[in-house]
């Protein structure tokens, strides 16, 4: 035989499998039973099965001014991180006349879409400073007089703007393949 004490732990440690209908008819039955011959584990089977009162508990914490702190800091990582990735990208861009710039804008893309997961971000960040830093090195080559002998300037403009567009696609298409590897992971991610 049990002793009254052990009794009462293990209906104690039964009652919220009882609630939710997870006892066997055994078990049940058994716990029924000891509740029929014991007040107080009646009391226990009885208060089990009551809602518990909804109050609110009240914190010292300002949760608005901790998120903002949170966000403020994880802000502050994600420019670091993407300052960095776009600093070696940029560096090592075919402007530089170096090919590591297919690494690191793979890196940049990466980066830029685990902390922004948009594709269009990728875009800004890997098109758009090539784009307009090749036709500026462009203009500034012309006016300094390194330009082809019997070129307009429509036509050093055209060549200039076509040009620029190639290689800023070049360098995006390598952030893209970086970001569609990243998407990559975050999808397995999300199915485990």
């Amino acid at each position: 035989m049990m002793k009254d004490n052990q009794t009462k732990h293990i209906i104690e440690d039964l009652l919220p499998l009882y609630e939710e209908g997870l006892l066997s008819a055994e078990t049940t039955a058994w716990l029924e039973e000891q509740a029929k011959n014991n007040i107080e584990y009646a009391k226990l089977l009885e208060l089990s099965s009551q809602a518990l009162p909804n109050t609110v508990i009240k914190s010292s914490v300002d949760s608005t001014k901790m998120f903002q702190q949170i966000n403020r800091k994880l802000a502050m990582y994600q420019i670091i991180f993407v300052a960095l990735s776009f600093l070696l990208a940029i560096n090592t861009s075919l402007l530089n006349e170096s090919f590591g710039f297919v690494l690191w804008y793979a890196v940049l893309g990466v980066v830029s879409f685990l902390f922004y997961k948009d594709f269009k971000i990728v875009f800004y960040l890997s098109f758009l400073p090539i784009f307009f830093w090749s036709v500026g090195t462009n203009i500034n080559d012309y006016f300094n007089g390194h330009y082809m002998e019997g070129i307009t300037i429509f036509e050093f403009l055209t060549s200039s703007l076509f040009g620029s567009l190639v290689l800023s696609v070049l360098h995006f298409a390598f952030a893209l393949i970086g970001a569609l590897i990243a998407w990559i992971i975050l999808k397995l991610m999300e199915r485990d």
